[in-house]
This record gives structure tokens, sequence and C-alpha cells, in this order.
């Protein structure tokens, strides 16, 4: 008879980070004696240093170097509550501006790009305004196309960790080996036995972390692809963008951070 495995979820647990020289020191007892979790973090290192030598990003590719990208890709993004709140006022504040500027380009397109004074006075063509507000406007609908998607939860443990997973899945080691390393690099950040279970307690078997990284992987593929068309907005009309807009925004919610 096949046991039932137990739902575990990812914890939405806020931490003071921690700079990389402490990270760096804490990590070192983590490791001592721990074999697999060596074998894995050294293949992930050699994989991606090679990877970078191919591309002939050769300042990527030393040890050091790919040490702090795991620190930086395992780092809390918020470390509080406040710290949220901070984040969703400009937030807001940006969200606020597009209708704004949208109307000022309306406004500035029916006059023809041109402002005359009242005084009667030669008047000044205003096209580099036009182009320069049109862009702020593209790259604020970018912002909120990437910060608003209607099925997101908030920030979970393994959102934190999200991204040195999948490069550990790209790179072929062992899924319980991954997980393990993930553990070992999370504990140095400053995360508990009890907060970090997510990745233990059948995660392989229920293969909850690894239907998170797949959903990563390919919303991150697809956002490239898309990211690219946006920002190809130099040459489109506003009417073009604001379409691409909304199909970017249908995209996205396709992708959640929600725990499995």
């Amino acid at each position: 008879m096949k046991t039932k495995l137990k739902a575990v979820k990812a914890p939405k647990a806020l931490r003071e980070p921690v700079d990389f020289e402490t990270w760096k020191s804490n990590l070192v007892p983590l490791l001592r004696r721990r074999k697999t979790e060596l074998d894995a973090f050294e293949r992930w290192i050699g994989h991606y240093s090679a990877s970078f030598a191919q591309s002939g990003q050769s300042e990527m590719t030393d040890a050091s170097t790919l040490l702090e990208a795991a620190f930086q890709c395992t780092q809390p993004e918020v470390s509080s509550k406040e710290e949220i709140r901070k984040y969703e006022t400009a937030l807001n504040k940006i969200r606020e501006l597009l209708p704004e500027i949208e109307a000022a380009i309306g406004a500035l397109k029916s006059a023809g790009s041109c402002i005359v004074p009242r005084d009667g006075m030669p008047g000044r063509r205003l096209n580099n305004l036009q182009r320069s507000m049109e862009e702020a406007a593209n790259q604020i609908r970018w912002a909120l196309i990437l910060t608003h998607r209607p099925n997101k939860h908030s920030a979970d443990l393994v959102s934190y960790c999200i991204t040195f997973l999948a490069s550990l899945y790209a790179c072929d080691v062992d899924e319980s080996a991954a997980l393990d390393l993930t553990v070992i690099l999370m504990e140095a950040h400053g995360f508990t036995d009890d907060e970090l279970a997510v990745f233990r307690c059948g995660a392989v078997e229920s293969g909850r972390i690894r239907k998170r990284v797949k959903a990563y992987i390919n919303a991150n593929s697809e956002m490239k692809k898309a990211q690219e068309e946006f920002l190809e907005k130099s040459n489109r009309s506003n009417g073009d963008v604001k379409v691409l807009s909304q199909k970017l925004a249908e995209l996205m919610k396709h992708y959640t951070t929600k725990s499995v």
C-alpha cells in the first residue's frame, strides 16, 4: 500500500539579511564532513565556470565569484513587513503615475507636439519630451507587468532560493543532493531546521520543489522572449505597446509562487 505523503508548505519566514562574509563564515562549518553536498556544490561551480568561460565572461569563472552568486541567489529579498510596505508604497505611486503620463502624452499629441505661449511668442516643439514620456510610460507598464500577478502569494522560503535551485537542476545535480545543499546554504542565512522542512519531509517523493522549479523555469523562458519583444518598443506605436503589455500580463497569470 502506498504511503500518503504529508503535505508540507514553505513557511513565509522573514530574516534580517547577513552580508556575504558572514554567510561564508557560517557556511564553512555547515559543509564540513558533508561530502555529498560538497560534491554537488563543486559540480555546480564547475558547470557554471565552464559555461561562463565558453560565453566569454571570464570575470564569472572563478570559484569566489560563483560563491558570491550562490549567496545572492539564496538571499531573502525582504527582511521585514515594514520593508514590504515600502515596496508596496513605491509600486502604488508608480501605478498612480501612469495615467497622468498617458494623459500628458495625449494632450501633447493633440497639440501637435508643440506648445505656443499665451503671449503669442513662437512655439516650441517638444518631440524629445514626448518620446521621454512614452519611454517612461513603457517602463512603468513593464514594471507593473512583472509585479502584478493575480494569483501571487507572499514570498516563502522556496521563493528566496528558486533561482539557485533552478541552476542546480540545470546542471544535472541529483535532486536529493540539490535539496540538501540548498538547505545548508539557507541555514547559513540563518533559517532553522523547522523552517527548512519543506526541502525534506518527502520533498523528492512528492515532487513539490521540482514542480515549483519547473514552473519558474518555464515562466522565465517565456518572460525572456516577451521581454525582448517588449523592449523593442522604440519602433512601435503606443497602441502596439499597450497590446503587448496586455499579452504579457496574461502570461504572468500562469506563474505563481504558491506552495504546492
